[in-house]
């Protein structure tokens, strides 16, 4: 026999709402540990730059942060290549942004998919043109499951770190050859979860073979997705001391937000309903999570403003002070 609430009939909670309970519970303390230990300051304006005679290539620009970023350095009139796995989606992006900033040249699309390496290796011998700023935005959260790319590594390893690795190590000449070059790499605080395997880099082609037990609310976010984004911190501070003429290597959180990100997250209906309608709202009502307006400012920053050409290898957060 079920088990039940000896409450009016209208009131029984049956066994089934176990789980709805749980999942609000966990919510109400999730928000309220994370206003209190982790609610930065209201982030500022962000710093306009002319950009005209500046050549970004970001990832990861058809959606999400990448879009967003991609928007404001259109609207300060840089010249903007686009390595897209949606080329259609590319093209339609370029467009929006000819018709919106006609003053800035239109984007260069081209195909690039960083779930193969021939593909990146591709797009770097497709593109001849210069390279001022490398902004690696693209990410895939990853499903939790060992799942491989076309050439055989785990997916997070690959998406987020090897084909970064890859593309940075065919397009260094040209960034070192830009008078203010600079390598951007998008991480996430996740890193903090970390846990990096260098016998499992050489023997299973991940980063750490624990992750699927490192899953949580949010899927992944602790898993080899974590891993990935340690893995590039690292190699943006390894970078910068490598780097040579004027370019520099910076890495950073952008923000915590509503993005495609989280498509490979697996979850119940209630809780998708509660996290966009409740979690969502709370965390920025609270500074905790960004506006779309708020989201992409660090990455901004950190890719334009001029004064941080001198900050190379620094970690930059929207929630604290660089490490």
């Amino acid at each position: 026999q079920k088990p039940y609430c000896s409450l009016p009939h209208t009131f029984r909670c049956s066994w089934q709402m176990a789980p709805v309970v749980k999942t609000l519970g966990v919510l109400v303390v999730l928000v309220a540990v994370l206003f209190k230990a982790l609610a930065p300051a209201p982030l500022g304006e962000v710093v306009p730059v002319n950009l005209s005679g500046r050549t970004f290539v970001i990832t990861g620009a058809t959606a999400g942060l990448g879009s967003w970023h991609a928007e404001q350095l259109a609207a300060w009139n840089a010249s903007l290549v686009l390595p897209v796995r949606d080329v259609k989606r590319g093209e339609a992006l370029a467009e929006r942004l000819s018709k919106t900033y006609p003053g800035a040249p239109r984007a260069v699309v081209v195909e690039m998919d960083l779930n193969s390496l021939d593909s990146v290796r591709g797009f770097a011998a497709k593109y001849k043109g210069p390279v001022d700023v490398l902004v690696h935005n693209a990410a895939t959260l990853g499903s939790g499951q060992v799942r491989r790319t076309k050439d055989g590594f785990e997916e997070c390893f690959q998406i987020n770190y090897l084909s970064t690795f890859l593309l940075t190590s065919l397009l260094v000449d040209r960034i070192e050859q830009s008078s203010a070059g600079r390598v951007v790499h998008v991480s996430a605080k996740a890193h903090d979860w970390a846990n990096i395997s260098l016998d499992a880099m050489r023997s299973e082609k991940m980063l750490g073979p624990d992750f699927p037990d490192r899953q949580g609310m949010m899927g992944n976010l602790a898993g080899s997705y974590a891993d990935s984004k340690l893995a590039q911190i690292l190699f943006s501070s390894a970078l910068n001391r490598r780097l040579k003429g004027n370019a520099v290597s910076l890495s950073l959180h952008p923000a915590i937000t509503q993005t495609e990100l989280l498509r490979d997250v697996k979850s119940s209906a209630v809780f998708s309903f509660l996290q966009e309608n409740v979690m969502m709202k709370v965390g920025q009502a609270v500074g905790f999570m960004q506006t779309k307006e708020d989201a992409p400012k660090t990455q901004i920053h950190v890719s334009t403003h001029p004064a941080l050409q001198e900050a190379g290898g620094g970690d930059f957060s929207a929630l604290g002070p660089p490490l």
